[in-house]
Formats: C-alpha cells, structure tokens, sequence
C-alpha cells in the first residue's frame, strides 16, 4: 500500500507546476491554468491513457497556439510518475493501456487527486484562468 506524506503530495504538485510556467510561453500561462483545472474532470471522464494521447498530441501540433496543452499534461505525467514511483512511459499511452488493471485503476485514482492538488496551486503560480 503507497503511503504518501501530504506534504510531499504538495511539494510535488507545486513543483510539477513550476515546470510548466518553466516551460510554457508566459503568454499562455492563463490558457494552461484553464487546462490544469480541468484535468481531474478529464481523468475521470476517460483516464489517463487518453490523457497521454492527447498529450503526444498537443506537443506534435504545427501550432504554437496549442502547444501549451501537450507541456502541461506531459508535465502531470512525469509528476504523476515521480509521485507514484510506478514506471510508464509518459510518452506512450500503450504502456499505460497495457499495464495491469489493478495498477492502472491506482494509477488513475492517485492522478485525479493529483489534479485537485494541482488546481490548488494553479492560480498562485500561473495566474487566473483564461477560458479559450
């Protein structure tokens, strides 16, 4: 059973956030503040093997515009699996669909909450929320 340190749960939403003002253009910090505050819905709606798709998505698209989309679930990836220390590719949602399901639905389940922590921290560090 994964225990986790509250603070150490916070630590790691913080930080993972931080990468992304890091990372994305300051001109799109209040778009990926709107897109970080919808990732708990997105999750539980179709899981992160979607989330990741979408992601390799978003970080291949010609436009700049979109971009940030694809930084910012990549990003929640990389802390999801910092955080959970079980290993998946962030890069290839087939090692998430072929993982096993018990593991996968633990996954999921500490990634929503991984999110509702992120959108704690998303005002302070990138800003308000500007809807697209």
């Amino acid at each position: 059973m994964l225990k986790l340190d509250t603070r150490d749960f916070s630590r790691h939403a913080y930080n993972g956030l931080l990468e992304i003002k890091k990372k994305v253009r300051s001109s799109d910090h209040e778009k990926a503040s709107a897109i970080v505050q919808g990732i708990s819905a997105y999750i539980s709606t179709w899981g992160l093997h979607r989330l990741c798709g979408d992601g390799l998505k978003y970080m291949k698209a010609r436009s700049e515009d979109t971009r940030y989309k694809g930084q910012v679930y990549q990003q929640f990836l990389k802390t999801l699996q910092e955080l959970s220390n079980i290993s998946f590719a962030c890069d290839d949602a087939g090692s998430l669909i072929g993982m096993d399901l018990q593991v996968y639905t633990g996954l999921n389940r500490l990634a929503i909450e991984l999110a509702r922590e992120w959108s704690f921290w998303v005002v302070p560090i990138l800003g308000e929320a500007e809807q697209e």
